[in-house]
């Protein structure tokens, strides 16, 4: 299995030097993406690869970079969602969030930033593998421009931003949120990229569209999952244990599954969601070993 490190050393040769960029920018960004994290999305797109190809040559040009870039998808997001506008938090990872340490304005501009590099990342990588592997290129082309179009999409305003307007936004002035309702907003906040993660990595390995489809339902699954868990340590966990304050949610007048079904129905959604995404797990191919951990450990509550 795939371990932090390794990603983290990924993102060291990916990731923009300090003497590079306006001012303090390069800085910026590498503190917003270096500063600590599961990793999660990157060690399930590599992860998901591993499920449909061995083949470790075509990892290194595809999944790799993938990976980064997903990784600074992610870490934009964080940065915008702290900021006074959004959230208003204070700390994240247990460190000053990005705006708090180099101002509003370079907050928001590191986000921009962000995204964009994540673009640059695999732009760059489609460079090296037509450089150094023309014949991979030829034949796996397709598949890196599948890959590039489900990441995008789902990270874009019909996925991940749009979950984002919901959650600023709510559900409308004196609405009261449904299960229903609550499942869409944590499917395009935080499912997407999970979905885009375990989808990239199959694709790019050369995975079916039955397999590709399966991933898909297992991140949203997941997505979903991972949200309500989070919901629940934001009302029972401390700054110690998340790295951040407390009652954001609560704070910020925000509908999650915990204040309209309480933290035992969250609890069991949760282990609910679990025991289909392992059934679902079951039906795919490889060595599913890594993921099950993954799941275990993300999922103990």
């Amino acid at each position: 299995m795939i371990d932090i490190n390794t990603i983290e050393q990924l993102l060291e040769e990916w990731m923009p030097h300090e003497d590079e960029g306006y001012g303090l920018l390069s800085e910026a960004m590498r503190y917003s993406v270096l500063g600590g994290g599961k990793r999660l999305r990157a060690i399930m797109l590599i992860e998901s690869f591993r499920l449909f190809s061995g083949d470790t040559e075509l990892e290194r040009y595809t999944a790799c970079p993938f990976a980064c870039a997903i990784e600074c998808i992610h870490g934009y997001s964080l940065v915008h969602d702290d900021l006074p506008a959004m959230d208003n938090d204070e700390f994240r990872r247990g460190s000053l969030t990005t705006h708090k340490r180099y101002g509003h304005a370079m907050g928001i501009l590191t986000g921009d930033a962000l995204l964009n590099y994540s673009v640059e990342i695999i732009a760059r990588a489609g460079e090296l593998l037509e450089k150094n592997k023309p014949d991979y290129y030829v034949d796996n082309i397709r598949n890196f421009m599948h890959a590039t179009s489900i990441l995008y999409a789902n990270a874009g305003a019909f996925g991940m931003i749009g979950g984002q307007v919901l959650d600023v936004e709510g559900f409308g002035e004196g609405a009261v949120p449904d299960e229903d309702m609550l499942s869409k907003l944590c499917e395009l906040k935080t499912s997407r990229l999970f979905q885009a993660a375990l989808c990239c990595g199959a694709i790019l390995a050369g995975a079916d569209k039955n397999d590709v489809s399966l991933l898909e339902d297992i991140g949203c699954k997941m997505g979903l999952a991972f949200q309500i868990r989070d919901d629940i340590l934001d009302v029972t966990a401390s700054f110690e244990e998340t790295g951040k304050d407390a009652g954001s949610d609560e704070k910020n007048n925000k509908s999650t599954f915990v204040s309209v079904f309480g933290i035992e129905k969250a609890k069991e959604k949760v282990k609910e969601l679990y025991s289909e995404i392992l059934d679902m797990l079951g039906k795919l191919p490889g060595d599913k070993n890594a993921f099950k951990t993954i799941f275990e450990k993300l999922y103990s509550i």
